[in-house]
């Protein structure tokens, strides 16, 4: 709101204070400094992706969603199980 008209509506999740797409390497770097902040473990965020896909399968969320949440165009790839790791589902 502070950004008034410079702001810019990209559809994108990961923006800056314009609206702008960020960099993910940018988003990892911060992880890592609240996690160091916060005094827990480091963990990748790529493996955090992929915990959460396999709990949402889990949860018996279609795949149709999942690929949508991941930013696949189809299930295809989620459905050959290369993100989600349903051994882990316990």
């Amino acid at each position: 709101m502070k950004a008034g008209n410079a702001y810019v509506d990209s559809g994108y999740v990961l923006v800056n204070e314009l609206g702008q797409p960020q960099r993910t390497d940018w988003l990892r770097r911060r992880v890592y400094e609240l996690m160091a902040k916060v005094g827990v473990r480091k963990v990748q965020p790529y493996d955090a992706r992929h915990a959460c896909l396999t709990y949402l399968a889990g949860a018996r969320v279609p795949d149709v969603v999942l690929a949508a949440w991941a930013g696949h165009a189809d299930g295809g790839t989620l459905a050959k199980r290369v993100y989600v790791h349903p051994r882990a589902i316990a």
